[in-house]
C-alpha cells in the first residue's frame, strides 16, 4: 500500500495542515518509477521559494498603491499577481512545449502530472502548475484551493468575501492570468449542472485536494494501460470527491474496459447489458 492509506480517513482539518507537497507527493510515489522520491528535499526547495516571494511581496508592495484600481483595489489580487510574476520571470517555469497545443495526451511520464517533475524541470502541466501556485498559497497562509474546470486545474482564492481565479498555466506568456468565472464557462462548455453539482468552479476542500491528486496518478495508470490499478485510484478519488463529474466519466470508462474482461458480451452485469439498462432508463425519463 502507499503512504496516502494514513490520511485517507482524516478530517479536512487534519488534511489542511498538510503541506500540499507531502500531499501531492506521497499520492506519486504509489507510482513505481517514483517510489524513491525524496519529499523533504522537495518540500525545502518550495520553502525556499516562499521565502524568496515573502521578499518579493514586501519589496513590491509600494507598487500597489500606484494604481489599486489595476488590482481590483484589494491588496490580496497584487499579491497573488507577483507569486506569478515570481514563478515566471524567477524561476523559469512554462508549460511544456510539446503538449501544449495537443488535444489528446498520455501521461505515460507520471512526473508530467506530480510536483517533482515541476520542480525538476520547470516545466509541467495544469495539474502540477496549479499545485505549485497551492502550495506556495499554503506556505504563506492565503485561502487558496485547487478547482476544476471540466479536466482542468486551477488555483481559487476564495477569502469568503472575494473569489479570483488565478490561470498556473499561463505562466511562460507574461503577466498573471485570472479569467472570471463566465470566461471558464464559455471556454470549458460548462453546462449548468457542473456549477450546481459543485463539479466546477469552487475551491476543494482538503480531502478534495487529495482525490485530485488520486485521480492524476490514476490516469498515468491507465494511460500505461494498468486498469486494476487506475479502477482502484478513480474508485477513491470518486470517494473523496463524488461531485466531480470528470473524474466520474474517467472512471466510468476504465469501469468499462474491466467489465470487458470480466463478462462475456451477453452475460447479465456486462457493460453491454448495462448499456441496455442505462438506455432504458433514459426511454423511461422521457416518456
Amino acid at each position: 500500500m502507499t503512504d496516502e492509506k494514513h490520511i485517507l480517513g482524516y478530517t479536512n482539518a487534519e488534511l489542511g495542515r498538510i503541506d500540499p507537497v507531502s500531499l501531492n507527493l506521497r499520492v506519486a510515489i504509489g507510482i513505481p518509477q517514483l517510489a524513491d522520491l525524496n519529499i523533504p528535499g522537495y518540500q525545502a526547495i518550495v520553502d525556499d521559494w516562499t521565502n524568496d516571494i515573502r521578499r518579493w511581496l514586501k519589496e513590491y508592495e509600494p507598487n500597489f498603491y500606484k494604481d489599486p484600481g489595476y488590482w481590483c483595489n484589494d491588496i490580496n489580487f497584487f499579491n497573488l499577481g507577483v507569486v506569478c510574476e515570481y514563478i515566471e520571470r524567477e524561476l523559469g517555469i512554462q508549460y511544456k512545449e510539446d503538449q501544449r497545443d495537443q488535444k489528446s495526451i498520455r501521461y505515460t511520464n507520471p512526473s508530467d502530472l506530480f510536483l517533482n517533475g515541476l520542480i525538476d524541470t520547470r516545466r509541467g502541466t495544469c495539474g502540477n502548475m496549479a499545485a505549485l501556485h497551492h502550495a506556495i498559497g499554503w506556505r504563506l497562509g492565503w485561502p487558496v484551493s485547487l478547482a476544476c474546470a471540466a479536466s482542468h486545474l486551477f488555483l481559487r482564492y476564495d477569502n469568503g468575501l472575494v473569489q479570483y481565479n488565478v490561470e498556473a498555466t499561463q505562466a511562460g506568456f507574461g503577466g498573471m492570468s485570472s479569467p472570471p468565472d463566465e470566461y471558464l464557462v464559455t471556454q470549458y462548455k460548462l453546462t449548468p449542472e457542473a456549477i450546481s453539482t459543485g463539479s466546477d468552479l469552487r475551491a476543494l476542500k482538503p480531502s478534495e485536494v487529495l482525490g485530485v491528486f488520486l485521480s492524476l496518478r490514476a490516469r498515468h495508470f491507465r494511460d500505461v494501460g494498468n486498469t486494476t490499478f487506475a479502477e482502484r485510484d478513480y474508485l477513491l478519488a470518486r470517494y473523496l470527491v463524488p461531485s466531480n463529474r470528470h473524474i466520474y466519466a474517467e472512471s466510468m470508462g476504465v469501469l468499462v474496459i474491466r467489465g470487458m474482461k470480466l463478462f462475456h458480451i451477453q452475460d447479465e452485469g456486462s457493460p453491454w447489458n448495462l448499456a441496455e439498462w442505462i438506455r432504458s432508463q433514459y426511454r423511461l425519463q422521457q416518456a
